[in-house]
């Protein structure tokens, strides 16, 4: 944390001069990159505002593409301070963060974006305080993230049946995914969102698991052949927004409450604004760039045998991993997925203010931090 000085007065001639006012400037690290709807559309608005708030007093720099951090090292560096906050990815850290990663592991349940935010989003800060541990253990305060729209496979070559997934090198990205990778026939890969272009490209990974818009997000539509429609579930548990413990309880509790009200619009934007909008739009862009197989029956039917039959397997990993009672985390998630999903239907409707005032309500106001 860098202390700048924003403002301060001192009169020539007067008898005594007032003292510099000075304003915290916070790193935020991130490894997507800087064009991402992440950035543009719903953090760099928030900080924007939150500098707005207080004064001029808190400062957020954002610093995109991995030029402070990378994916698999945010969370030692925004732990150790190399970042004030930082974009934490649970499943990239699964021993230190083995409760939250159950959240995570939940994606094939859910398919639809909304919905699986607000679930994650209340299981983590609500419903389960192991989940909170996992993060203060690491010297972060968790305050949320977005989801991405469903993944699907983005594969160098064309898939249309079964057959043409056996032995693929898919990375996933998470244990659910690498387990649903492996189910399909294909041999799940260990690798950061930052390296996936050059592997494809190097011919080393034959498929990515992963939404539409990283066609356009991580440039992957230059070296993808075609998009398995199909959808694989929905990622939830993304920590966007997490601070270092120092860095946050530096801030007053006035500052603090400006920040946490920022969160529902961050979710809300990123989630809609950001990747739904996106996927629509990155497939016109791609249409003739990359053959897109919108349903391949067998392969559909595949998944759905697979996702009867994840739950045991998902606890089992997060037994092994040292989780506290994965099982009431699971079934906090499936609870609160289904209350999210009329909540999407009948009050959200695809619309991002709608979404964020509930978030607050729902969720944030209830939040203590």
């Amino acid at each position: 944390m860098k202390k700048a000085i924003l403002k301060g007065t001192c009169l020539l001639g007067a008898l005594a001069c007032a003292l510099p006012a000075f304003a915290d400037s916070y790193n935020y690290a991130t490894f997507v990159p800087p064009q991402a709807a992440n950035n543009t559309i719903a953090l760099q608005p928030a900080f924007d505002r939150i500098a707005e708030e207080t004064d001029g007093e808190v400062e957020i720099n954002l610093l995109a593409g991995g030029q402070l951090l990378g994916g698999a090292d945010m969370l030692a560096g925004v732990r150790d301070g190399i970042a004030d906050l930082g974009f934490v990815i649970p499943v990239y850290a699964p021993s230190e963060l083995p409760n939250s990663v159950v959240i995570s592991d939940m994606m094939p349940y859910g398919a639809d974006p909304v919905a699986v935010a607000g679930a994650a989003l209340e299981t983590q800060l609500l419903d389960c305080p192991q989940c909170q541990k996992d993060f203060t253990d690491n010297n972060l305060v968790f305050l949320g993230g977005h989801v991405p729209t469903p993944y699907r496979l983005l594969c160098r070559n064309d898939v249309t049946s079964m057959a043409d997934l056996r032995g693929l090198r898919m990375r996933g990205g998470s244990g659910a995914m690498a387990r649903t990778a492996e189910a399909l026939g294909g041999t799940p890969v260990n690798m950061s969102a930052g390296d996936m272009y050059e592997a494809l490209e190097r011919g080393q990974l034959d498929c990515v698991v992963g939404p539409i818009a990283w066609l356009r997000q991580y440039s992957l539509g230059e070296v993808i052949g075609s998009v398995l429609g199909e959808p694989l579930g929905v990622l939830g548990g993304l920590g966007l927004v997490t601070w270092n413990v120092d860095s946050w309880e530096g801030l007053s509790e006035e500052d603090r409450q400006v920040v946490l009200k920022e969160m529902p619009g961050i979710v809300a934007r990123a989630t809609i604004l950001g990747y739904m909008a996106d996927d629509n739009e990155v497939r016109a862009q791609y249409e003739d760039k990359v053959k897109f197989n919108d349903s391949v029956p067998e392969i559909r039917e595949a998944l759905d045998t697979i996702n009867a039959e994840a739950l045991p397997g998902i606890v089992e990993a997060a037994a092994a991993r040292n989780a506290t009672d994965p099982e009431a985390i699971a079934k906090a998630y499936l609870e609160n997925l289904k209350r999210w999903q009329v909540i999407s239907q009948e009050q959200v409707k695809g619309d991002p203010e709608a979404l964020a005032r509930v978030l607050w309500e729902e969720i944030y106001s209830k939040v203590d931090l």
